[in-house]
This record gives structure tokens, C-alpha cells and sequence, in this order.
């Protein structure tokens, strides 16, 4: 059985702790902007001069946008990652948000008997006991070879 412990919060005028192994100190931010795929501009009220003013994704979140409130883990050199959503901006709804997994190998979703593989080299392998398609318009494939069975 795992556990976890809770430690206390510092203030947001606390500065992160110079050792390299100290645990790093959460902040609460406002995403202002995006600076790059995965990195966004964040203001961070009262944390000093020295604040990092982007930070990258650490978790599987939903495209963040100016206004989402963020819980930011700051390390010992001043990098920032972005852990949590505190807040969205109710500007734009989370319904409404792209949600994108990358990686350069594979991206495997699962569930039960049932699989979709999409791999760096352009496969999507579907794998089910059953496929169901219920088109309400044209179904188009576009293919060099098509085979079935």
C-alpha cells in the first residue's frame, strides 16, 4: 500500500531553498501567454524579481489559455513547471479546449480487450472484439491499396 505525507504550502514570498536536492517550492500563477509548444508565459504575484516568467507542462493538461490559474513547482535554479490547474479561465471552457498527446514512438489507448496504436512512423492499429461505425454523412477512404480480409 503506498502513502503519501502533506507538507505545508510556503508563502508566496518564499524563496526556493539554494541545495540542489530541496523539494520545490509551489506557487500560485495566471497563465499570461504561450511561448512555445507545452511552455507558457506565467505571472506569478509576490514571488520577487527573481521569478521565472515561463514555465513548461509537466502533467497531461488540457491547451492552456491567458487566465488559467496554475500551481507552479519551482525548482532550486528558478524552473518552473506547471503541475495543476487551479482555476480556468472561464473565458474559454474546458469542453472547448484540444487536448494532444505527442510523443515521437507510440500513442497507445486501451481498454479492456479493446486498443488504438498510432506510432512515429504513421501506423494506427486498431485492435476490438467488435467495430461499430455509424457514419451520419460520407465515409471517404483514400488510399493507395485498400483490402478487407
Amino acid at each position: 500500500m503506498a502513502y503519501a505525507h502533506a507538507i505545508s504550502i510556503p508563502a508566496d514570498d518564499a524563496a526556493p531553498r539554494a541545495d540542489a536536492g530541496a523539494a520545490p517550492v509551489l506557487r500560485a500563477g495566471r497563465v499570461t501567454g504561450t511561448l512555445a509548444p507545452d511552455r507558457y508565459a506565467v505571472d506569478c504575484p509576490g514571488a520577487g524579481p527573481d521569478a521565472a516568467t515561463g514555465a513548461s507542462v509537466g502533467v497531461l493538461l488540457p491547451e492552456l489559455v491567458p487566465g488559467d490559474e496554475v500551481l507552479l513547482a519551482v525548482r532550486a535554479g528558478g524552473e518552473a513547471v506547471i503541475t495543476a490547474v487551479l482555476a480556468p479561465s472561464p473565458a474559454v471552457p474546458w469542453s472547448q479546449r484540444t487536448i494532444r498527446l505527442q510523443s515521437q514512438d507510440a500513442v497507445v489507448l486501451s481498454c479492456g480487450e479493446a486498443s488504438l496504436r498510432l506510432t512515429g512512423q504513421g501506423l494506427a492499429r486498431l485492435v476490438a472484439l467488435k467495430i461499430e461505425h455509424d457514419a451520419r454523412d460520407l465515409v471517404d477512404i483514400d488510399a493507395a491499396e485498400v483490402r478487407i480480409n
